[in-house]
């Protein structure tokens, strides 16, 4: 008898192979030019020190990435310990405790690191496509942004916090959390009922928080209504007080349980009760609203915006190996699958797509930075106005893109692309979603896009605005973007729903997500030269 009877000699070691051999920044020439143009005279500096990071990310980091996805590894709760304290520790796989912990070395948030360093290498690190690392990473993000802020040697809790979390205390660096959501809605911060009961120079939270992520973080920034007032302050609270982490033994609070969620598995999200917890009011009282949005809510969002391009980058990258290594052994009807023209379309719309989502990333952020700046100019308060909405059109457009883009990555994958674990494509996709709801959903943003244009009317109106943000376009088709925005904006979106508001509001998400893309093909472009 034949012993290689019925054997299948197909293989992809290939594949495989040339998957290993990546280096996410080393061999991707197209974030490397971005990352040049943005950076201007440090361009070299920051490619190096880009080329350093990648070396690591590439392999060891990628991994450990690889080994926490596995499902029998996912968060889980241990309410008690052997002798029934209650202790609520969240039990993580050991791979996450040592990349969190070697990442969080990096001191990303650090002062001496620049801040287009800090967000390239954060795209970089969403390539790894864990998000139990890259979202305390963001909400890290929003903590110290929110310190560098409000914290003084007034509150020297606070800039101890600040320290923890920007550049470590002993070489550990802390992790941060925000914790917003209720059961009444997660977007809608004013609607808030934890209470907060002034002690002294401290506040004690009583309630719960529903949708609570990064549940093991440090620090958590919370948003809650003074006790006695109609308003909401933000605060930040402590997980443990000194010297009761090694105690398990946590700040005034229990964590009822982990949430299962549709993505996003790695990162535990909890529903927490607060009894008493010690809480440290950061800002003015009754202004949380605006300090959570403006501070924490807009850096989460921007990092939806380089989380989003860094899906494509590596949707489109797993989906050309696919395509060209692997399909140069397998055919289908005789042919390799780039040698279809259907499918070889399908590529390049995920590298055009990826490249324009990267370079509106880096465009925005820099916009947003130089936004930052001091003063109070008119110039200045347009460009302050511009940097805000422009985030809320990246957070629509590219989480919804990415989505889309891998989608498509996963359909040229045919049956291989839903195997969990075959590829990263099918907890990309996952995850992706998530960020289209996170920060809040496509409706709520287009509605304070909406909102926002009104306020503004009376000292800038939406017609120099599309002007502004599409500078360098065709001015005919400016012109035909802004007569258009003026037309919907004359329309009531915030009444009652009727057939004719419908239509309306399916023309502004449409003219909201059309301007953006103009304005990522236009960053693409200058990048091109």
């Amino acid at each position: 008898m034949n012993d290689s009877y019925g054997l299948n000699d197909y293989s992809f070691d290939e594949f495989l192979e040339q998957r290993k051999k990546v280096d996410f920044y080393g061999d991707d020439t197209y974030l490397q030019k971005v990352a040049a143009h943005y950076a201007g005279r440090d361009a070299e500096r920051l490619h190096v020190s880009l080329v350093d990071f990648s070396t690591v990310l590439s392999t060891r980091w990628a991994k450990l990435a690889e080994g926490i996805t596995r499902a029998e590894v996912q968060p889980f709760m241990q309410h008690f310990d052997a002798y029934g304290h209650r202790i609520d520790r969240i039990v993580r796989p050991l791979e996450m405790l040592q990349l969190e912990r070697e990442v969080f070395r990096e001191g990303l948030f650090s002062s001496t690191t620049h801040p287009l360093e800090s967000y390239t290498k954060r795209l970089l690190l969403n390539e790894l496509g864990d998000v139990g690392l890259n979202c305390p990473i963001a909400c890290t993000d929003g903590l110290v942004t929110l310190l560098r802020s409000y914290a003084t040697v007034d509150s020297p809790e606070l800039m101890q916090i600040l320290k923890h979390a920007s550049d470590g205390i002993d070489g550990e660096f802390a992790i941060g959390a925000q914790f917003m959501s209720e059961r009444q809605g997660g977007s809608d911060i004013p609607a808030n009922v934890l209470e907060a009961v002034p002690d002294g120079r401290v506040y004690r939270l009583y309630g719960n928080k529903f949708f609570c992520s990064v549940t093991h973080a440090d620090y958590a920034v919370v948003t809650a209504r003074v006790s006695g007032t109609s308003k909401i302050s933000v605060f930040v609270v402590p997980t443990w007080l000194p010297g009761d982490k090694e105690k398990e033994r946590r700040n005034g609070h229990v964590v009822n349980r982990l949430k299962s969620k549709l993505g996003t598995r790695e990162l535990p999200t909890a529903e927490i009760d607060y009894h008493g917890a010690v809480a440290y009011p950061v800002g003015e009282q009754g202004k949380g609203v605006s300090i959570a949005v403006a501070m924490v809510l807009t850096k989460s969002r921007l990092d939806i915006g380089g989380a989003s391009a860094a899906y494509m980058l590596r949707a489109f990258r797993e989906a050309n190996l696919y395509a060209n290594f692997y399909a140069n052994f397998r055919t289908v009807f005789g042919k390799r699958i780039v040698d279809y023209p259907l499918a070889a379309r399908q590529l390049r719309e995920l590298r055009l797509v990826a490249e324009r989502t990267t370079a509106g990333a880096l465009d925005v952020f820099h916009h947003y930075q130089s936004a930052s700046a001091q003063g109070s100019d008119e110039a200045l308060r347009r460009r302050v106005f511009q940097s805000r909405e422009l985030v809320l059109m990246q957070k629509i457009t590219a989480a919804q893109d990415a989505v889309d883009a891998i989608r498509k990555a996963i359909s040229l994958y045919g049956g291989h692309g839903i195997m969990e674990d075959f590829s990263c494509l099918p907890r990309l996709l996952r995850d992706a979603m998530i960020n289209e709801l996170w920060e809040g959903p496509k409706n709520l943003l287009l509605t304070q896009i909406y909102r926002d244009l009104h306020r503004v009317s009376s000292w800038y109106s939406a017609t120099q605005f599309a002007f502004d943000i599409l500078q360098g376009l065709d001015e005919g088709r400016i012109r035909s973007y802004a007569c258009e925005l003026e037309t919907l904006l004359a329309e009531p979106l915030t009444e009652a729903p009727s057939d004719h508001l419908l239509d309306v509001a399916e023309e502004f998400e449409k003219l909201c997500m059309g301007m953006f893309r103009a304005r990522q093909e236009l960053a693409r472009c200058r990048v091109e030269g």
